[in-house]
């Protein structure tokens, strides 16, 4: 006499498959929200490095025009907010300043590789036992021709983990009164 026993379950090496087919299931989809989701933090750190430097820029063409009006096209570069030590005139010069719109004084001079910036209540500036903000900034001008005009650069750095980022931004500023 055969006993016929007719199980309906799974064997292991069944539930092992399905376990491994579902993971992959699984796994897919979470990689790729992963990669999204780090590819708009990286877009949003660039926007923010963009508006940081075209602020920057926008401070700079601000003194210069304030320079042309109060000192003449003599002193284009000069008081009332010095950004003659802003410029780099030679190979190896390390010169650089940050232009801030926050900040009470609009011309930092950067005594490391670029400034830091901090969140403070106005936006981003270098206010003392603010959060830091995670970005650095730091301009320099660069002689084009001889007291006509200047190459502004602006520099803003930060890291996404242990990968350094940069935007750059230049523009020309002319002694617009030559």
């Amino acid at each position: 006499m055969k006993n016929n026993i007719n199980n309906g379950g799974f064997t292991i090496v069944e539930t092992l498959v399905a376990i491994t087919v579902l993971m992959i299931a699984i796994a897919g989809p979470l990689v790729v929200a992963s990669k999204g989701l780090r590819a708009a933090v990286y877009a949003r750190n660039q926007m923010i490095a963009s508006y940081l430097a075209q602020e920057s820029i926008e401070m700079i063409k601000n003194m210069r025009d304030n320079n042309l009006a109060l000192n003449g096209p003599d002193h284009w570069l000069d008081n009332p907010y010095d950004m003659t030590g802003c410029v780099r005139n030679g190979v190896g010069d390390t010169t650089t300043c940050d232009a801030s719109g926050v900040d009470s004084m609009p011309i930092v001079s950067c005594l490391q590789a670029a400034c830091p910036l901090y969140l403070v209540s106005d936006g981003y500036g270098h206010g003392p036992g603010s959060t830091a903000a995670g970005f650095s900034r730091y301009f320099y001008l660069t002689p084009v021709s001889a007291d006509k005009e200047v190459r502004a650069t602006v520099v803003v750095s930060w890291n996404d983990g242990v990968i350094s980022n940069e935007v750059e931004v230049s523009s020309q500023l002319l002694n617009t009164s030559r």
